[in-house]
């Protein structure tokens, strides 16, 4: 029985972590294990535990007697998430240039090329799936499991910003250019050219996220 309710469980997290994500569920909104357990198929205790994960992630939020809910992200938050991800994506970068070959760089070289390719695709969807896929191997090629850990919770965070906000934002080719321009300075080896191309992305791309975020908030008054 502890066998297949640890199974249940992994299947309701992974299952409502993706969904979240994904934007399935809008800020705002609250989850019933109700509803969960008919979509599943599953009982009420390993959904119940798998909800209280994704509150200690900070991906919901417990309501006192309600059960749990989207988490509201205001724009002041995401400017704070977005600048500790951006500090904490300088000390990767620093890492990468001190300790990472051309060959191990290529992992980078890859993602800018499917971003890319989704532009010429007009394809969003594919270029965030490229994007995050950019970040991820920025942050394990540092080889910092405390550094990496700490970042994939902001991305999370980030990742669920990006997917509502995604069709309003024009198409990436700035960004994309930016993340080429990264990758070219790491594999020349200028760590302050890399440094300096890779803040002003973050600036860049904070601003225009939070200037959607206001028109969306402006909206729904």
């Amino acid at each position: 029985m502890a066998s297949e309710n640890q199974t249940n469980y992994d299947v309701a997290y992974a299952s409502l972590k993706r969904d979240i994500l994904a934007g399935s569920y809008r800020p705002g909104v609250s989850i019933s294990i109700g509803e969960v357990e008919k979509r599943l198929g599953m009982s009420r205790t390993p959904i119940r535990v798998a909800l209280q994960r994704l509150s200690e992630e900070n991906l919901l939020e417990v309501l006192p007697r309600q059960g749990f809910r989207v988490p509201l992200i205001s724009r002041k938050e995401l400017w704070d998430i977005q600048e500790v991800l951006a500090g904490l994506e300088l000390l990767a970068i620093d890492v990468i240039h001190e300790r990472c070959s051309q060959e191990l760089l290529q992992s980078l070289v890859v993602a800018v090329a499917k971003m890319r390719k989704a532009n010429e695709m007009d394809d969003l969807k594919r270029w965030s799936e490229a994007d995050a896929e950019f970040h991820g191997a920025l942050l394990r090629l540092s080889g910092n499991e405390v550094l990496i850990k700490c970042a994939n919770q902001f991305l999370e965070q980030m990742w669920r910003v990006r997917t509502i906000t995604r069709t309003f934002r024009p198409t990436p080719v700035p960004s994309t250019e930016a993340h080429g321009a990264l990758v070219d300075a790491l594999l020349k080896g200028d760590l302050l050219l890399a440094r300096s191309i890779h803040k002003q992305q973050r600036r860049r791309s904070a601003k225009e996220i939070d200037e959607i975020v206001e028109r969306l908030e402006t909206s729904m008054m």
